[in-house]
């Protein structure tokens, strides 16, 4: 984990505009109000590098942890399952056969995070009563009882997702601070700057010269990086929604390829390189409510979005059918 390449290279120059600053103490000195500013700066600087720090967290133990859980989650689940393939097949029941053997090992470790839980649910709520309705025929193959550890293995698994996520969650602030909140703050401190490098020329051109040349590089990064990026979480928890969570642009110019992206696995819509304008997109993952968005893209300037999406509502009244033996 680390900052985006884009905020890395904002934080470069703002590096080297804070050592320029530090080599010219005659001209930084010179005008009372400028002096005062880069006081301002070196604070933010601070701020900065506190945000790249937690960006640059780490979630290696955590991950190394939850994989490990979900190993031995999908293990005890798919014991469960190719038993319960068995059990079907003693039974002639087509309809059980088909729908419990597609949880194998590998679908169910491959399974994303966030849906796995429910899978687990799935087997439990499709083989349960059959240990109820034909509790001496299942014996063999699965009880109450290895179900109920099966859940227990599964929520072993989320505990340790938790705690990845809750990782996860605090690297992400981070970078998405030093995005939302220190860029902005950081093109206030040029801003203000860039008005007094007029007066200060006079006697320090060299300065002002290399003062320039560090501005135009951000300049440079500003064209060359607009548009949109966005992190996508679950409103409930502020979970992540990681590889499965989408942006459609609805009212963008036509383009050789649609314009629309997928979460990486850090729950992130990377850059997505937009012309200025004010734009309509929708924001979409399984299981929950689309939310459209108004994006206004803005010259030199990378438009930055938390986008938190509430679940669908869960329609009541559908009809459960008895297992068949």
């Amino acid at each position: 984990m680390a900052l985006s390449n884009i905020s890395k290279s904002h934080l470069d120059q703002y590096a080297r505009l804070e050592l320029l600053f530090s080599n010219n103490a005659g001209a930084v000195s010179d005008i009372t109000a400028f002096s005062d500013r880069r006081n301002a700066f070196g604070k933010s600087m601070l701020v900065c590098y506190g945000y790249r720090d937690t960006a640059n967290g780490t979630t290696k133990g955590f991950t190394k942890a939850k994989n490990a859980a979900k190993k031995t989650s999908s293990d005890s689940a798919s014991n469960i399952t190719g038993k319960a393939v068995s059990y079907a097949i003693t039974v002639k029941n087509v309809d059980l056969k088909d729908k419990v053997n597609q949880w194998t090992q590998n679908f169910l470790y491959k399974t994303n995070d966030p849906d796995y839980a429910g899978v687990i649910q799935k087997i439990d709520d499709l083989l349960f009563p059959y240990t109820a309705s034909d509790p001496t025929g299942t014996a063999d193959y699965f009880t109450p009882s290895q179900l109920a550890d099966m859940k227990k293995d599964s929520d072993a698994y989320e505990t340790t997702l938790n705690l990845y996520n809750n990782a996860l969650s605090v690297i992400n602030i981070g970078k998405s601070n030093f995005k939302i909140i220190q860029i902005p703050v950081m093109k206030l401190h040029i801003v203000f700057f860039d008005g007094f490098m007029s007066d200060l020329a006079v006697d320090y051109a060299g300065f002002v010269s290399q003062y320039k040349v560090i501005i135009e590089k951000l300049d440079v990064l500003g064209k060359r990086n607009q548009g949109v990026e966005a992190l996508m979480v679950y409103d409930v928890d502020g979970k992540v929604i990681a590889l499965v969570g989408e942006l459609n642009m609805v009212n963008y110019p036509v383009t050789k390829k649609p314009k629309k992206a997928r979460t990486n696995s850090n729950g992130e819509i990377p850059l997505m390189k937009l012309k200025v304008g004010t734009w309509d997109a929708v924001f979409k993952a399984p299981g929950c409510i689309d939310q459209p968005v108004t994006i206004k893209v803005e010259a030199k300037k990378v438009t930055s979005l938390i986008i938190r999406m509430m679940a669908a509502p869960i329609i009541a009244g559908a009809a459960v059918k008895a297992p068949k033996k």
